[in-house]
């Protein structure tokens, strides 16, 4: 029988806290949104990932293993319905 190494890929939702100071809710929605940018785009970890609630897999990879490798037998396969960002329908 033959061997096949499967990398899958999901997204998991993560959560993290800012503080913003502002004079009006409208200035606060603004300041939010500015820092909540630079959060996410920071390398720093959040403060909670939520690990059992996995999204919107795909099979990254299928390669079959050989004596010389491996060798590759399809990528970016999708195999489940629940999509975050739900796609039109066709």
């Amino acid at each position: 029988m033959t061997e096949y190494l499967v990398k899958i890929g999901f997204w998991l939702r993560a959560y993290d806290s800012i503080t913003v100071e502002a004079n009006t809710d409208a200035e606060a929605i603004e300041a939010a949104k500015i820092a909540a940018k630079g959060a996410m785009e920071s390398g720093n970890h959040p403060e909670h990932i939520e690990i059992e609630d996995r999204r919107e897999g795909i099979i990254a990879s299928i390669d079959r293993i050989t004596n010389d490798g491996q060798e590759q037998v399809i990528d970016d396969l999708a195999f489940d319905d629940d999509r975050i960002h739900k796609l039109p329908a066709a």
